[in-house]
C-alpha cells in the first residue's frame, strides 16, 4: 500500500483553497500616469516591489537620493493626509495621503515634515508626552495638492541608509500595489540574473537523493514520485547594482504551464507568507534566497496563477518531462532556464508515525510537565510532526529551520528555585541556530496564574532568566556644565538594554517634559534644544530609561544654554 504518497501530497494545497480566493486585478486595470514622481530627482531605485526581505515582501520602491537627507518630497497627486506615523522602527517618519481615486500613498523613512504638518505632530507629541506616535488628522486638516512639498527624505525607522520608501495602497484594503502598474516605470533593458536551479524532492528521489539538488541549464535528471522546482534569482534596473527583486516566475512542463508567481499585490497579513515561497530553511542557515514554484496548503498569498496540481509534477515511469522556467521583470526582459526529467518507479517506504501531529487548518494544542502550547489555525503551511524534548531546564520545541505564519501562545511554569518575589522580572528566552551560530531573542513575557506566558512566531529552544539588570545609558557629548550653542544645540545619548529590552524612555528638562527622538537601529537618543525652544541659561537634565522588566535607569546633569 502507498503509505507515504498520500501523506505528503496532503501537505500541498488542494484546489479548493485557491478557488476561493479572489482573482488579483490585471495590470492594465489601474489607471496610468495619475500619480506624480515624488523627487524632483530621476529616480533609480534600491530596491522595488516584491523584492525578497525577512519575514515579508518588499511593499514598494525604495527610491535612491543621492546618498544624502534633506531632498524634497513632494505629493503624488491630490488628497489629503490620512495618517501620520512616527516610530524609531519600521517605517520611521511616514505620510499617508488618501487621493479621490481610491488609492493611497505612502511616504517613508522621512527627516521631517512640512511645517505646517511637523507642528500639529509635535503638539501631539507633547500632549501625550512621546516620541512615538500614530496620528489620524481629518481630512480637512491637511488638504493636498499634487507636487506639494510635504516632507524632506531621511534616513529614520529600519532604513539602511537615505532613501525615499514609496508606496501606493489600495485605500479600502489598505493592500500595497505594484507602482510599476501606475506608470512608474524604471528604464530597465537589463535581464534577471538566474543563478540557480533547484528540483525539490516532495516524495521519492532526485537523481537519488531526498534533498534538494541543483539543476544545470540543459541537462538531464531522473526522478521519481512528485517534485518540485526552485530557482535562485534577482533583478537589476539601469542605473543600480542592487540586487532587487524579480517581478514574474513562470514554469511550464511540456509547454504547458504548472506555476505563476507574479509580485503584484497582498495584504501585509499574508506577507510573512514569503517563507513558504521561499525555502526558509535555506534563508536560516546561508542566507539565500531561493523561490520555491509549489504552494503549500497553508500559503494564503493571492501572488499565484496558472496552477496545475499547485506546481508539483508527479512523474510517470519511463516518460520524459521537458522544463522550462522563465524569470522576468515588469520591463518584460526574462531569463530562462530549461532541462529534461526522466520519470522512473517510485518504490514505497513505511513511515514513521507521528508522535505530536500539528496541522495547518486546525488549532493545535501541546502540553507535557512544564510548558504547555496554543497553536491557532492557520500558524503553519502544512502538516507536520512537532519535535519536542526538555533537556537541561530548557524546552526544545520544533524545528527552528521550519518556518511559522501566525503568533502561537506558550506557557512555561517556572522552576521552584526562582523566588515568587522574582517572577515578574521572569523572562522567556529563545535560542536557534542562524547561518551557523547560536542566537538568543528575548520575548515579552507575562505572569498569568503562575505561568511565564509569551506570544512566539518561530520555534527555538526555551527557558527563563531573571531580568534584574537596568538599561544602560551612555551620554556622547555632555556632562556636568556641559555648554551648548545655537550652532551646537544637540545633545546626544546612546540608550541599550541587553535583556528584555527597551520599553519606554522620558527626559525632563528643569522638570518639565521634553521631546527626546530615539533611532533604535543606531540606538540613538537626542534632545534638539533649539527645536525645544531651550533658553539660554543654566538648565537641569534627568533622563529616564525603562526596560520591558520595568528596571529603570537615570542620567541626571546640568548643563548650560549660551546662545
Amino acid at each position: 500500500m502507498n503509505i507515504i504518497k498520500p501523506i505528503l501530497l496532503n501537505l500541498l494545497v488542494g484546489s479548493t483553497v485557491f478557488a476561493q480566493r479572489a482573482e488579483q486585478p490585471k495590470p492594465e486595470t489601474y489607471p496610468k500616469n495619475v500619480f506624480q514622481n515624488p523627487l524632483e530627482i530621476t529616480n533609480y531605485l534600491a530596491g522595488n516591489f516584491g523584492e525578497l526581505r525577512t519575514n515579508h515582501f518588499h511593499a514598494g520602491l525604495d527610491i535612491k537620493t543621492q546618498q544624502r537627507e534633506g531632498l524634497k518630497v513632494k505629493a503624488a497627486g491630490d488628497g489629503f493626509i490620512s495618517r501620520i506615523n512616527i516610530s524609531p522602527t519600521g517605517y520611521g517618519n511616514a505620510l499617508y495621503i488618501d487621493h479621490p481615486n481610491g488609492y493611497t500613498s505612502v511616504y517613508a523613512h522621512l527627516s521631517e515634515f512640512s511645517p505646517a504638518i511637523q507642528e500639529y505632530v509635535r503638539k501631539q507629541q507633547y500632549a501625550n508626552e512621546t516620541f512615538k506616535i500614530e496620528l489620524h488628522p481629518k481630512p480637512t486638516d491637511f488638504p493636498i495638492k499634487a507636487n506639494e512639498i510635504i516632507a524632506l527624505s531621511g534616513n529614520s525607522g529600519g532604513s539602511g541608509g537615505p532613501h525615499l520608501h514609496f508606496e501606493i495602497r489600495d485605500t479600502k484594503s489598505e493592500e500595497p500595489i505594484n507602482p510599476f502598474y501606475f506608470g512608474f516605470d524604471i528604464p530597465d533593458t537589463r535581464k534577471p540574473s538566474l543563478l540557480g536551479t533547484y528540483v525539490y524532492p516532495i516524495y521519492g528521489d532526485v537523481n537519488q537523493k531526498t534533498t534538494r539538488t541543483v539543476v544545470a541549464n540543459g541537462s538531464t535528471i531522473s526522478a521519481s514520485g512528485a517534485i518540485g522546482f526552485g530557482v535562485k534569482a534577482y533583478d537589476k534596473q539601469n542605473g543600480s547594482e542592487n540586487n532587487n527583486g524579480i517581478h514574474q516566475l513562470n514554469v511550464f512542463v511540456n509547454d504547458e504551464p504548472i506555476y505563476t508567481f507574479t509580485a503584484n499585490r497582498f495584504s501585509f497579513d499574508e506577507a510573512r507568507a514569503i517563507n513558504s515561497v521561499c525555502d526558509f530553511g535555506d534563508i536560516q542557515k546561508n542566507n539565500s534566497w531561493v523561490y520555491q514554484a509549489f504552494v503549500k496548503k497553508g500559503n494564503p498569498m493571492r501572488v499565484f496563477s496558472n496552477l496545475k496540481n499547485d506546481g508539483i509534477l508527479e512523474l510517470e515511469n519511463g516518460k520524459s518531462y521537458a522544463v522550462k522556467i522563465e524569470v522576468s521583470d515588469y520591463a518584460g526582459n526574462t531569463s530562462t532556464s530549461q532541462f529534461t526529467v526522466n520519470g522512473k518507479e517510485f518504490i514505497d517506504s513505511a513511515k514513521i508515525p507521528d508522535t505530536n501531529p500539528m496541522y495547518w487548518n486546525k488549532e493545535n494544542h501541546f502540553k507535557t510537565d512544564g510548558i504547555e502550547i496554543f497553536f491557532p489555525k492557520n500558524s503553519f503551511y502544512e502538516d507536520f510532526d512537532l519535535a519536542y524534548k526538555y533537556a537541561n531546564g530548557k524546552h526544545w520545541v520544533g524545528d527552528y529551520n521550519m518556518p511559522v505564519h501566525s503568533a502561537y501562545t506558550i506557557a512555561i511554569s517556572p522552576s521552584v528555585d526562582i523566588p515568587t518575589a522574582q517572577l515578574d522580572k521572569a523572562v522567556i528566552v529563545r535560542e536557534y541556530q542562524k547561518r551557523g551560530a547560536w542566537k538568543k531573542s528575548y520575548e515579552t513575557t507575562e505572569l498569568k496564574n503562575g505561568k511565564l506566558v509569551a506570544d512566539i512566531k518561530e520555534f527555538g529552544v526555551f527557558s527563563i532568566m531573571i531580568d534584574n539588570t537596568k538599561p544602560t545609558i551612555t551620554p556622547l557629548n555632555i556632562k556636568a556644565n556641559s555648554q551648548f550653542s545655537q550652532a551646537n544645540g544637540i545633545i546626544k545619548f546612546t540608550i541599550n538594554d541587553v535583556h528584555s529590552g527597551i520599553k519606554d524612555y522620558k527626559a525632563f528638562i528643569d522638570g518639565k517634559w521634553v521631546l527626546a527622538e530615539y533611532d533604535q537601529k543606531i540606538r540613538r537618543l537626542t534632545i534638539n534644544l533649539n527645536k525645544e525652544q531651550i533658553s539660554v541659561g543654566d538648565h537641569q537634565l534627568e533622563l529616564n530609561v525603562k526596560d520591558e522588566k520595568n528596571n529603570t535607569a537615570t542620567y541626571s546633569t546640568t548643563f548650560k544654554k549660551i546662545s
